[in-house]
C-alpha cells in the first residue's frame, strides 16, 4: 500500500470513445441490453467489412465498404451542419459523450447498408445475364423454377431483414 500512495497522481485521463451508449439495467421489458448492443451493430459491420475484404478480396465488398466510410464522413458533417444535441444533454445526467448526436450515425449506416442491399437485390438477376454473357454464354441463364422460387424467398427474407434490422438500429438509438 506504501508503495502505491509513492506514485504520483495520474494526469487528467480522458477516456477514447467512438461511441458511447447508456443503458438501464433495471428496465422491465429486457430490452435494454438488446437494444444496446443493437445500437453498436454498425460498429460491427466495419469489422465484417473489412475482413471479408481480406479474405475474399471481392470488389463489391471494397466498394461496400468505401461507402460505408463516405456516410460516415456526410453523417459527420451533416452532425455539424444541423448541431442536434445528444439525447439527454440538458439534464443533468452528466457526461454522455462528446459532440453533436443528431443526426445518429449508427441510424445513418443502418440505412446506407438497407439502401445497398434492396439495390444490390434489384441488379442481381442483370448481374447473373452479365456474368453469363462474359463467360461466353450469352442468352438465358437456365434455372429450374423452383431454384428460381427458393432464390427470390431468399432474397426477400435478406431484404426484409436489413430493413427490420435498420428499423430497430434506428428505434434503439
Amino acid at each position: 500500500m506504501a508503495a502505491v500512495a509513492a506514485l504520483p497522481p495520474l494526469p487528467n485521463l480522458k477516456p477514447f470513445a467512438l461511441t458511447h451508449i447508456l443503458y438501464d439495467p433495471t428496465h422491465p421489458s429486457l430490452l435494454s441490453l438488446p437494444l444496446t448492443l443493437l445500437s453498436l451493430s454498425p460498429i460491427f459491420l466495419f469489422v465484417a467489412y473489412f475482413t471479408l475484404i481480406i479474405f475474399t478480396r471481392r470488389i463489391t465488398i471494397l466498394k461496400l465498404a468505401l461507402g460505408q466510410v463516405v456516410n460516415e464522413v456526410l453523417s459527420l458533417g451533416l452532425k455539424k451542419l444541423l448541431k442536434g444535441e445528444r439525447p439527454y444533454a440538458n439534464m443533468g445526467l452528466g457526461e454522455i459523450g462528446e459532440g453533436y448526436g443528431m443526426p445518429s450515425s449508427h441510424s445513418q449506416a443502418a440505412g446506407f447498408l438497407v439502401a445497398w442491399g434492396v439495390g444490390f437485390a434489384l441488379t442481381m438477376k442483370k448481374r447473373e445475364q452479365v456474368s453469363a454473357i462474359i463467360a461466353g454464354r450469352p442468352g438465358k441463364v437456365e434455372k429450374s423454377s423452383t431454384a428460381e422460387t427458393l432464390k427470390q424467398v431468399r432474397t426477400g427474407v435478406y431484404v426484409f431483414g436489413l430493413v427490420l434490422w435498420s428499423l430497430l438500429t434506428a428505434y434503439s438509438r
